[in-house]
């Protein structure tokens, strides 16, 4: 593992306008030949955990894929968002994601045309906003994109009312039994990509899993969750919310204060999480990633078991 740091791409938009230094873990493949395909991780709420991205950066890795982990809070001084969603927003963990796609693109050891981005919930979020192509104006001058997303148990609350993609390939993982980032939402958005022209999308719900799943054991409730599930709205290209409830459209930070007053509500459920159930989607991940150039190891290995721990 190899510690990088590196400042965030600030873009026009209210909660993405903020310098602010970051920190990353890089993990290389122990066997191959580089250049290596490499995938940009980013965190859900909780922030940086050993069995969610570091458990994703070692099965990266060991079917010959890098990995780099972004720590979005601890350089903005956040331990976790999961009571206060507005302390680091998705906005600046996608510039995050971007300035780091940039850094990778200049490494010899990671091939430039096979750089993806992956997130589990608020992650998640910062990942289908990378591929909208109208958030590629707000990021004027900057020309890179990413080459594949995947995101697992995304919110889906907020949707891009143009909703056309850069036609990269995108893997959506959910959980049937999601009361945080509900599935239904996110299949809605996928379908609406589908619709605006992007027909490499790929959906897959977990009928009976959790948000979370990477968590083994029993069920939890997160009492302090702020959860935004019931807060549906359409992002205009100018960066609006358009509410459907209030009938009308906000700016960024009078969407959040009305949300705070209208919809948002506290507590989710999470974990749940089975070694069968993480080893089945790990190998789905990793199938999907294999198809696309992604995992070029994961052939031999695929007989194999995954630790889940």
């Amino acid at each position: 593992m190899e510690s990088v740091s590196f400042d965030t791409l600030t873009f026009d938009h209210p909660a993405a306008c903020r310098p602010a230094r970051v920190s990353a873990s890089l993990h290389l493949p122990s066997t191959g030949t580089a250049p290596f395909p490499c995938m940009v991780l980013l965190t859900s709420s909780a922030g940086v955990q050993r069995h969610r991205e570091h458990y994703y950066a070692q099965a990266l890795t060991e079917a010959g894929a890098a990995a780099l982990i972004i720590d979005s809070f601890s350089g903005r001084g956040v331990r976790r968002t999961v009571a206060d969603q507005s302390l680091v927003s998705a906005a600046q963990m996608e510039g995050d994601a971007f300035a780091a796609l940039a850094l990778l693109r200049a490494d010899p050891r990671i091939d430039p045309d096979r750089i993806g981005v992956m997130g589990v919930s608020k992650g998640g979020v910062a990942t289908l906003n990378t591929a909208i192509a109208v958030r590629q104006r707000w990021r004027a001058g900057f020309p890179h994109l990413f080459d594949l997303h995947v995101a697992i148990c995304p919110g889906a609350t907020a949707q891009h009312r143009d909703a056309t993609t850069h036609g990269r390939p995108m893997y959506f993982m959910l959980a049937g039994r999601d009361d945080y980032t509900p599935a239904p939402l996110a299949i809605e958005y996928a379908e609406r990509m589908r619709a605006a022209g992007n027909r490499r999308i790929k959906v897959k719900v977990y009928s009976g899993a959790h948000h979370g799943w990477e968590s083994l054991g029993g069920v939890f409730d997160i009492r302090d969750a702020e959860n935004w599930s019931c807060c549906r709205n359409l992002i205009e290209d100018d960066g609006r919310h358009f509410v459907p409830a209030a009938g009308r459209a906000f700016s960024e930070p009078e969407y959040q204060a009305w949300a705070r007053s209208n919809c948002v509500t506290w507590g989710a459920r999470a974990g749940g999480g089975t070694a069968e159930l993480k080893q089945r989607a790990t190998a789905d991940l990793l199938d999907f990633l294999s198809v696309h150039g992604f995992a070029p190891q994961w052939t031999n290995l695929r007989p194999a078991s995954i630790n889940c721990v």
